[in-house]
């Protein structure tokens, strides 16, 4: 058995959409006022997590509705009241009911992933070239200043190459199938 939410709108009790990870032969009419009969679903389910309600959820403009539920020979009827009498949802109720797994052989496959490898060489790129610039800033403003020492403008001028050489990545010969990165710098 799997879990689906379904959300049915009160005032036909048609079916609005469902989501599920198991069958999807669920349909819904209205029966009378406030009550909204469900086919195709194995009964309800505790909405997760577990602890915090039972099967279903109101629109909060109708939270003061009281809801009751009954699953019997395969149908499942919801019986919506406020203030004792019948009473149609303005808007819609989710439940969350089990559905009939989906046989393994009718599971779509997933279609396979393409993978450009251009946009991936590219968003390397891009991810070290933050990298390098972030790297490269304080640096470049010790100089700004005249505080840059010795190992600082080493280190700026080393950035500053690894930089140059990333720009320089997609003039490899076989980008971006094989692509030699440079060195970061230490």
């Amino acid at each position: 058995m799997a879990r689906a939410a379904i959300n049915i709108v009160g005032e036909t009790g048609a079916l609005f959409d469902i989501t599920s990870l198991g069958g999807k032969d669920v349909d819904s009419y209205r029966s009378g006022v406030g009550v909204y009969c469900v086919t195709g679903t194995l009964g309800m389910v505790p909405f997760p997590p577990l602890d915090q309600g039972w099967g279903y959820s109101l629109h909060p403009s109708e939270n003061t509705a009281k809801v009751d539920i009954v699953f019997a020979e395969g149908l499942l009827t919801v019986t919506v009241t406020m203030d004792g009498e019948p009473y149609d949802l303005k808007t819609m109720v989710t439940l969350h009911i089990l559905v009939p797994d989906i046989p393994l052989e009718e599971v779509p496959p997933l279609p396979p992933v393409v993978v450009d490898p251009v946009e991936v060489a590219q968003a390397e790129i891009v991810r070290l070239r933050a990298i390098a610039d972030y790297s490269i800033a304080s640096l470049q403003d010790a100089v700004d200043v005249d505080e840059a020492t010795d190992a600082g403008m080493a280190a700026l001028k080393a950035w500053k190459k690894y930089r140059v050489a990333l720009s320089r990545v997609p003039e490899q010969p076989d980008y971006p199938q094989t692509i030699e990165w440079p060195h970061v710098p230490a």
